[in-house]
């Protein structure tokens, strides 16, 4: 077992003590390695000035390089990646495209938001050459939803971004020898455990070894770090005794058979956006106002189910299509469907202690979907309602009815008692006029920072609405029929 974590940055090997090891990315790159052109603003994931380049083994090779913020993951979490900050974009004094337009389209003052913007930049233009697609304006404006910038002004920035020649933009790949860095870590082998002070991480390289280490140790799970480190950054939380399958390679599957999209454990929302936009297009339409890019390159939807908060954006979609959730434990494993695994409290869920969740299983069916999510800002937020849907008409006579609300209660809410007065009714205005009077009688939303109770209220019962509105104008059923 190693003691000790291995990675690349800016192609040079780098092993960690357990105590380097503990802090986060942005530490180590401002205070071991001098790297300073990563910043630390807001240490919650929300400004990308921290935002660094991270590619991962999968089957032998180093994938895709994705944005992450480096403020809120810890380095135990880059155990067997190459990691390339701002200052590894320039090559043999030669700056990377990006740097050039952005130096070209005065598209920085003060500087302290630029390595950001660069870094983001780059992984568009990765994914704009893997992807063969062109860097237009609302590709990069998307990509750069996690960077924001006080004084230069977004328009010169994304004249940046777009006036990049990706043909003479390199990838990563061939900037660094990318095949030496994978023939070194592809000898890594085994599990990783570290000790410092009071802290302990153990990486298992096998499910079994982490059902083992669950039984023995019940340690808490981290997965990309988008939540706990935050509440870590503000000491809100005290980290000790933790494991991660970031090192099991079938932990980051993402499987389509005819009757499932199965989605493992360390599956990111990035790519799971990507491979929902067939078979759940309405939730990769969420996902694509989820977060940041940097978020969705490091946070699972197994991460955001097992956090289990009331306002998580993925789990009132999990709820109405019926996900199945895979435990595993030194036993056996176990499938549960998502709405007996969340029960009535705050974050309370069928879960033993000795028990992981390795998979996702999302049925395919022929059933619609709507989604909804309200928050302050349109990107980047947290919601303050959120609503799923699913739903099947015929003959305009609703056949299927499945209703979540979140931000409402002590956990999402499955609205049993609406989809049995829903079901088997013709849909008209009428219909919905009463559910949304129903709804509102139903839930006793509290009042926080991101609105009072009456605004809750008031958001799910215009949500009823407007669901019936778009399905009638989607279906194209008569609005001169609400009096049936």
């Amino acid at each position: 077992m190693r003691n000790s974590i291995i990675l690349f940055v800016n192609g040079e090997r780098e092993e960690l003590s357990p105590e380097n090891s503990f802090m986060t990315v942005a530490e180590y790159l401002r205070y071991k390695k001098g790297l300073t052109g990563t910043k630390v603003v807001c240490s919650e994931g929300d400004c990308g000035a921290c935002t660094i380049l991270v590619a991962r083994m999968q089957n032998g090779k180093l994938g895709p390089y994705k944005a992450i913020n480096s403020c809120i993951s810890f380095m135990y979490l880059l155990d067997q990646t190459h990691l390339i900050t701002v200052e590894g974009l320039k090559k043999d004094n030669e700056l990377h495209p990006v740097q050039k337009a952005m130096v070209e389209n005065h598209g920085a003052q003060c500087g302290f938001c630029t390595p950001g913007f660069i870094c983001a930049m780059a992984a568009l233009t990765e994914d704009a050459k893997n992807e063969k697609f062109p860097l237009e304006e609302k590709r990069v404006k998307n990509y750069l939803t996690g960077n924001l910038c006080r004084c230069t002004g977004y328009d010169s920035i994304i004249k940046s971004g777009c006036s990049v020649d990706l043909r003479t933009t390199p990838l990563l790949g061939s900037f660094y020898d990318d095949g030496k860095i994978e023939k070194e870590l592809a000898t890594l082998k085994g599990s990783v455990r570290l000790t410092f002070e009071n802290k302990t991480i153990f990486l298992p390289a096998s499910v079994d070894e982490a059902t083992l280490e669950k039984k023995t140790k019940s340690p808490r799970m981290i997965s990309g770090s988008t939540d706990l480190g935050v509440v870590s950054n503000k000491g809100k939380l005290a980290l000790t005794e933790m494991m991660s399958l970031n090192n099991i390679a079938s932990m980051y599957s993402v499987e389509e058979t005819a009757t499932h999209l199965i989605v493992g454990a360390k599956a990111s929302l990035a790519e799971i956006e990507e491979r929902t936009a067939k078979a759940f297009p309405a939730f990769s339409n969420n996902l694509h106002i989820f977060a940041s890019p940097q978020i969705k390159n490091s946070g699972s939807l197994v991460g955001n189910l097992v956090n289990a908060s009331p306002i998580a954006d993925t789990i009132p979609f999990l709820r109405v299509a019926e996900a199945e959730v895979v435990l595993r434990s030194s036993a056996g494993e176990r499938v549960v469907n998502v709405n007996t695994f969340i029960k009535g409290g705050y974050k309370e869920l069928d879960m033993r202690s000795d028990e992981i969740v390795t998979h996702i299983r999302l049925p395919k069916t022929n059933h619609e979907y709507k989604l909804y999510k309200v928050s302050s800002r349109r990107d980047l937020d947290i919601s303050t309602v959120t609503m799923a849907v699913r739903y099947t008409l015929k003959n305009n006579v609703l056949e299927e009815f499945s209703l979540a609300l979140g931000g409402v209660g002590p956990t999402v809410l499955r609205m049993n008692q609406i989809e049995a007065k829903a079901i088997g009714q013709y849909f008209n205005q009428a219909l919905f006029k009463r559910l949304a009077t129903d709804v509102k009688n139903s839930i006793n939303p509290l009042s926080d920072v991101r609105g009072s109770t009456d605004f809750r209220l008031i958001l799910c019962h215009n949500l009823m609405l407007k669901f019936c509105d778009e399905v009638m104008t989607d279906h194209k059923i008569s609005f001169q029929e609400i009096s049936l």
